[in-house]
């Protein structure tokens, strides 16, 4: 499924007409909000050299948001996407971190699913957060090849600082 909405971004005369200029940008992630968006809408953002991302809105057409700036540690490198190992499809990922969280967190009832798609440094993942009726986020990453839990954790909402 991730493929196909990537195709019909790299099909898109916005997008090409973008990537002429941006031939050194790279794909970064791929978001979604399962309960905010339409089942065939998603985000794709590239990562471009000058330390900004291009988000492409993709539905039944493609319309590319303005330049944003990135949000990373200084330091940091955003990695690319690589395409091959999405063996996994999102809803089977999701359904999976469901699965978890009925099992060890059935007391913190989910009350909004967030799904990002991106390599971190432990690997290519979908990364999964579900904000709990509790005030908590609870985050699950998920292999893209393999669809091995890598990591999952609890964190109450209210440990979040400004900064």
């Amino acid at each position: 499924m991730i493929r196909k909405i990537i195709k019909k971004l790299e099909s898109s005369q916005e997008f090409k007409e973008w990537k002429k200029d941006n031939k050194d940008s790279y794909i970064s992630y791929v978001f979604k909000m399962p309960d905010e968006m339409a089942p065939d809408e998603w985000q794709i953002g590239f990562y471009n050299k000058n330390d900004t991302i291009t988000t492409f809105m993709v539905k039944d057409t493609v319309h590319m948001m303005p330049e944003s700036k990135i949000f990373k540690k200084p330091g940091e490198n955003v990695l690319k996407l690589d395409i091959n190992k999405i063996k996994i499809d999102p809803e089977k990922a999701l359904q999976k971190a469901e699965e978890l969280q009925q099992k060890k967190y059935e007391t913190e009832p989910i009350i909004k699913r967030i799904l990002l798609l991106q390599n971190l440094s432990v690997g290519q993942v979908y990364n999964i957060t579900f904000l709990t009726r509790t005030f908590k986020t609870l985050n699950i990453k998920i292999d893209s090849k393999t669809g091995k839990i890598v990591k999952h954790e609890l964190a109450s909402l209210m440990e979040f600082k400004a900064s």
